[in-house]
């Protein structure tokens, strides 16, 4: 059997071919760009922290005013950059008088403010430049196959503008009163906000940026923990309002808290129906099963193609009512995000908790090269955010002190963790992996994450009983094997589903 485009046998075995993955063309590292990127998070000391503002109908209608404003300069800014970069004349130059006279066209208003909003357009346009870059090196991966100037703060079905206000460092401050919330300070327009959400970190704040979502009011808070503030502004440090009643935060100007409490590895195969299959080196075995996630997917889907068939309808009909489910529309797509954030979410930290009380020092991830790019379809691009995951993971496990580390992982569910040959029909169901060799019997995300382990130069023997458990949005739950279940089957399902 001929291996797959941009394979090659690695080596022979009585039972079939282990093929290992070289790369045709482009970068002869396909996990270099995201090992960088997680280089830099954890070399950076910054924390985002989103607060909830409840402003009075008042203050709604000035935080309105300032963010049409800061968004029309947004665009007037970048339409005049466009312009220029179209007709060849954006040098460095040129992007410095465009911002010097919008700087002062919108001073008067924003006030210094106005500079936060253009360092934003300058970081967008220094994107898409080294995107250019990479592009001219042919290092640009192969589903990326345009790369267009920086667009404007507007919804481009409708037109109407996505309000966000952008707020400089040292022109705001908090002023919490309990553990749950406080008062947002913004010193510039007079406005003085209630906010509510926690903040366990320490440290200097920086550009604050505040959205307006569905009818609602985000503020977004990037902390330096242990940062401390510059001498002119004593104000701009965050302190937090919130004391974490199971621990998890000791000490809040290190993003560190822990140190593990033993030198084991942890070996993990991430997939939909187990989230997490994990396997230590002192024979522990998780599963972490999402199926919530999917049922939660799914169950949003059906409402989203409900408004969006309505909204085409009217739209298509001339009734002007079609914006009202675009709205609704927009709001589904919204509150289905953040589900599956915080789903994600808390079975990350169940797991970083889980591993560090089994003594575990360092996870090794199975990545799914070009999984996505190549071989997408709805499970692995819209339900399943590996990249998100990984580097969510990143953070979670600093502060336990785990170490993460990403390695290929192509073949491992082909691989059969007993005998070592590949077997093309080894897995039988969706959860089981049969070896053809001895007949032993495996499941099969436990099977991958065995041969990611055996290909790090580890030997792992199980040496106790596979734990179950199930993410839903009141936690992670252990799940119990139902009474007279299909043994050959090793997915569980929880009853109350």
């Amino acid at each position: 059997m001929a291996p797959p485009v941009g394979e090659r046998p690695r080596r022979m075995t009585q039972g079939g071919t282990i093929p290992r993955f070289v790369p045709t063309g482009g970068d002869p590292d396909p996990l270099r760009a995201l090992r960088e990127e997680i280089a830099e998070r954890l070399n950076s000391n910054w924390r985002d922290v989103r607060l909830r503002l409840l402003p009075i109908e008042v203050e709604h209608g000035r935080l309105m005013g300032i963010g049409l404003t800061c968004v029309k300069l947004y665009n007037e800014l970048n339409y005049e950059k466009r312009q220029a970069f179209f007709k060849g004349e954006l040098t460095r130059d040129k992007m410095r008088e465009i911002d010097r006279k919008y700087y002062y066209k919108y001073n008067e208003v924003l006030g210094v403010n106005a500079q936060a909003v253009i360092q934003k357009n300058n970081e967008a346009w220094s994107s898409f430049f080294e995107l250019l870059k990479l592009k001219k090196r042919g290092r640009l991966p192969p589903h990326t196959r345009k790369v267009s100037p920086p667009g404007y703060w507007k919804d481009g079905f409708t037109g109407r503008k996505e309000v966000r206000i952008l707020v400089r460092s040292d022109r705001y401050h908090l002023e919490p009163f309990d553990e749950n919330g406080g008062y947002l300070v913004l010193e510039d327009f007079g406005l003085r906000i209630r906010y509510a959400g926690r903040i366990k970190w320490e440290g200097k704040q920086g550009r604050l940026e505040i959205v307006y979502v569905n009818g609602k009011w985000y503020a977004y808070l990037p902390i330096e923990v242990g940062g401390e503030p510059p001498k002119s502004n004593r104000k701009g440090y965050v302190k937090p309002n919130y004391r974490d009643k199971k621990g998890r935060i000791i000490n809040p100007r290190s993003i560190k808290q822990r140190d593990p409490v033993g030198n084991e590895k942890a070996f993990m195969d991430m997939g939909l129906n187990n989230l997490f299959a994990v396997v230590t080196t002192n024979g522990y075995v998780l599963l972490v099963k999402g199926g919530v996630i999917k049922s939660e997917y799914y169950w949003w889907k059906r409402e989203i193609s409900t408004y969006q068939a309505v909204r085409d309808l009217l739209r298509n009909a001339g009734f002007p009512t079609w914006i009202l489910y675009h709205e609704k529309y927009l709001e589904a797509m919204h509150t289905r995000d953040e589900r599956l954030r915080h789903l994600y979410l808390t079975s990350i930290r169940f797991l970083a908790e889980t591993l560090w009380n089994r003594g575990v020092r360092k996870l090794y991830i199975g990545y799914p090269i070009m999984l996505s790019q190549s071989n997408g379809n709805e499970y692995n691009t819209n339900i399943w955010w590996y990249r998100k995951i990984v580097l969510w993971i990143v953070d979670v496990f600093r502060e336990y002190g785990i170490e993460v580390e990403l390695v290929p992982e192509h073949y491992t569910s082909k691989e059969c963790s007993v005998c070592g040959e590949v077997h093309d029909d080894g897995r039988v169901y969706r959860g089981l992996y049969i070896c053809n060799k001895t007949g032993k019997k495996v499941n099969a995300d436990v099977n991958a994450a065995l041969n990611i382990a055996r290909r790090q130069g580890y030997k792992v023997k199980i040496t106790r009983k596979i734990e179950s458990y199930i993410v839903t949005r009141n936690g992670v739950k252990p799940l119990n094997p139902r009474r007279r279940a299909n043994t050959l089957d090793p997915e569980v399902r929880n009853p109350a589903l």
